[in-house]
């Protein structure tokens, strides 16, 4: 793996770490049966892209991706990191192979006092769901299972993009994959929300009516009432 490829690694496991996390996490691996000696099973047909992304393992968080300095996925030619934690510290590890159907043949190194290195196997089952495998270091004084197994979607994306607490933003100050976060919302275009019922057009103004009031009648002119005249009074003989 060249300086290039290396340093793409690393700023790839910064994407592994948010999105899958350190393999001490509550979510428990399934259940797998692996070979007991160091030579895999015949390969069966897969779909090679089905091994790639963000894996859980029983070595950490674990990324996969195409090898395009070897030929690609197209050639079955693959790389990827774990990561986990010993003692408090970060411990990366990168591994690259050949992928035959659904079987990974792969050498491995760890940085260490002196690096370990060695080789191994992962068996993926044909929906890409789960893999198991083995590895052992050159020496063959170090051998292992190593079981992996896909993130969980039930897990709920933080809605304000911050760090959990105690958590670092970027532990190697880069970008992360792709430039953001892996697994990350992309904000949705604006739309005008609807209205649930059609605005209310305004009415044109009509002065209010009001009713109309009977005509009056005229005053009468006053004609005083004629008093009776007083007859003349003659007395009686």
């Amino acid at each position: 793996m060249n300086l290039g490829n290396l340093a793409r690694v690393v700023t790839v496991a910064a994407a592994c770490l948010a999105a899958v996390g350190s393999a001490t996490s509550n979510s428990n691996p399934p259940a797998v049966t692996p070979q007991p000696n160091n030579s895999p099973p015949p390969p069966q047909e897969m779909d090679a892209a089905r091994a790639l992304g963000l894996w859980r393992s029983t070595f950490g968080a674990v990324k996969i991706e195409a090898d395009n300095s070897h030929g690609g996925i197209q050639a079955g030619a693959v790389q990827g990191i774990w990561m986990y934690q010993r003692q408090g510290q970060e411990v990366i590890g990168y591994f690259s192979g050949n992928l035959r159907g659904n079987v990974l043949q792969f050498r491995w190194n760890e940085p260490n006092n002196p690096p370990l290195t060695g080789e191994g196997y992962l068996v993926f089952d044909q929906q890409g769901r789960q893999y198991s495998g083995r590895w052992w270091s050159d020496k063959r004084d170090r051998v292992g299972d190593w079981n992996g197994w896909r993130q969980a979607s039930n897990q709920q994306p933080n809605p304000y993009g911050q760090p959990a607490y105690g958590e670092q933003p970027n532990p190697y100050g880069g970008q992360t994959y792709g430039g953001q976060g892996y697994g990350a919302q992309q904000p949705q275009p604006y739309a005008p929300q609807q209205q649930p019922y059609p605005p209310q057009q305004p009415q044109p103004y009509a002065p209010q009516q009001y009713p109309q009031q009977p005509p009056q009648q005229q005053p009468q002119p006053y004609y005083p009432q004629q008093q009776p005249q007083p007859q003349p009074y003659y007395p009686r003989n």
